[in-house]
């Protein structure tokens, strides 16, 4: 390689990127337990959080360790001191065993009580309630509210055992199914002995009508009107012999005409008359005959009422009968269907006091205001580690590709000089290392039994062999760089 080969990037060190990323993570989740978990101040009392568990002092060893540090403060046995005056000041002087003076007490400080405290478990969180004067009383009283009615359950269980104790015997009456008699359902009245309503009626005793014209009402009115008509035409006949008139004659015959019209004008009246009787005769006897039969035909009517409403009577007392026997009999099952519900609810009585004393009067603990914290994201340590490494390897990557081409020049130019293929002439070793390739395809084998591939190694495609084949067939043929990537040198496989 030349002076101008540039030099591949120091390795990263991803384990200890990774140990960083590690720790920082660590950091974080510290910091967010620690901002997600204030200390919480209300007018019911407080909340702290602390985190650890508390500090432990190691009594016998600060005990020693003063111990040492005053015995290390006083002379040894032996010693001696003389209290001697320079200059009007009093001086003290002491001599170890040995003759040689003794300096004073060792350098540094006393031991202190933080140097023997300890605390284990740094990041446990102790979260501690602490209740003002008044709730705390009101908690005490509440408690003992509750110690209270857990006593008197407790007793209650007594008095449950003796009851449940027992087997349960309602001793109830049967259930009442049979109503008794309730009297006979009345059977539809025989309306046939009140006799048939009449459809029509006898019509024989009604004054008959005419047959002929005047022949009814003339027998009724010619008994009194024909001795006057005799009379009238004797009077008429006499009357005109004595006037002279004879019969045959016109004026005998005009005075025996005028005499007929009005002898026939009083027919005709009688004749009219007797009509006008006999009908009014007959219509009024087939009114009083219809009237009669109507009477009948009512009166038949009336009894058949008379009876259904009977028949209806004797049913609406044999019906409220019954419904009053069905109504005992319902009261009967109802008045057992309560003495049983009593009776359950006697032997359950015990346990539910037991219930309400213990489920009434719960404890109410106060509610501390909650705090929602902000989640902190930890250092990209190991993110920011792999990003350098990778720019790093493509800026190198980019010089040695320009680096490589110069080479494979000048290669180029000895192995045409010396009429061997490019790059074959093996003075200078290239990068081989598989894991600076990629798109890698076999395109034939060497020689010495490795395969030849053609591959893309930074951002140009090139041919040759793979280090690691290399190395198992040649080994001495094989440089490691530097940066850990293996190169071939390619005159010692050629040469």
């Amino acid at each position: 390689m030349g002076k101008d080969s540039p030099s591949a990037p120091a390795p990263i060190d991803y384990s200890g990127a990774a140990k960083a990323q590690g720790a920082a993570n660590v950091d974080t989740a510290r910091l967010q337990g620690r901002i997600s978990n204030p200390n919480v101040y209300g007018p019911l009392g407080s909340q702290t959080v602390t985190f650890g568990d508390a500090p432990r002092f190691n009594e016998q060893g600060y005990n020693d360790a003063m111990s040492r540090y005053t015995a290390a403060a006083q002379p040894p046995a032996g010693s001696t001191t003389r209290n001697y005056s320079v200059m009007g000041n009093n001086m003290t002087e002491t001599t170890l065993p040995d003759g040689t003076p003794w300096t004073g007490a060792p350098a540094g400080s006393a031991p202190t009580r933080e140097q023997f405290t300890t605390q284990q478990n740094p990041d446990q969180a102790t979260i501690t309630q602490t209740l003002n004067p008044n709730a705390q009383a009101t908690l005490d009283a509440q408690q003992r509210v509750q110690r209270s009615l857990a006593n008197l359950g407790e007793q209650g269980i007594d008095t449950a055992s003796r009851v449940l104790g027992q087997g349960f015997n309602p001793n109830l009456p049967g259930i009442q199914t049979n109503l008794g008699n309730a009297g006979q359902i009345a059977q539809t009245p025989d309306l046939s002995q009140y006799g048939q309503a009449e459809g029509g009626f006898d019509t024989s005793k009604i004054a008959a009508m005419p047959v002929n014209a005047g022949m009814t009402g003339q027998q009724a009115i010619m008994a009194r009107l024909a001795p006057t008509l005799a009379r009238s035409d004797a009077a008429t006949e006499q009357r005109l012999r004595n006037q002279g008139l004879v019969p045959g004659g016109e004026a005998y015959e005009n005075a025996m005409i005028s005499q007929n019209q009005q002898k026939n004008d009083l027919l005709s009246q009688a004749v009219l008359q007797g009509i006008g009787l006999d009908t009014a005769a007959n219509a009024q006897g087939f009114s009083q005959g219809l009237q009669g039969a109507g009477f009948r035909n009512q009166a038949v009517s009336q009894n058949q009422a008379t009876a259904l409403q009977q028949q209806q009577a004797k049913l609406a007392a044999q019906n409220q009968q019954y419904n009053q026997l069905l109504q005992g009999g319902q009261f009967g099952n109802t008045a057992q269907q309560q003495s049983l519900q009593q009776q359950l609810a006697l032997r359950n009585q015990p346990l539910n006091e037991i219930a309400g004393l213990m489920g009434g009067s719960q404890i109410q603990m106060p509610q501390f205001q909650g705090y929602q914290g902000a989640n902190v994201a930890p250092a990209p340590v190991f993110a920011g580690a792999q990003a350098q490494g990778n720019a790093n390897m493509q800026n190198y990557g980019i010089q040695q590709s320009g680096a490589n081409a110069q080479t494979a020049g000048l290669y180029n130019l000895i192995g045409a000089a010396a009429g061997t293929p490019a790059g074959q002439a093996g003075m200078t070793a290239l990068f081989s290392d598989r894991r600076l390739k990629s798109n890698i395809e076999r395109v034939g084998t060497h020689p010495l039994g490795i395969g030849i591939y053609e591959y893309d190694i930074f951002g140009e495609r090139q041919q040759g062999v793979m280090a690691d084949e290399v190395e198992t067939v040649m080994p001495e043929a094989i440089i490691e760089h530097p940066s850990g990537f293996k190169m071939v040198d390619y005159g010692r496989i050629y040469g």
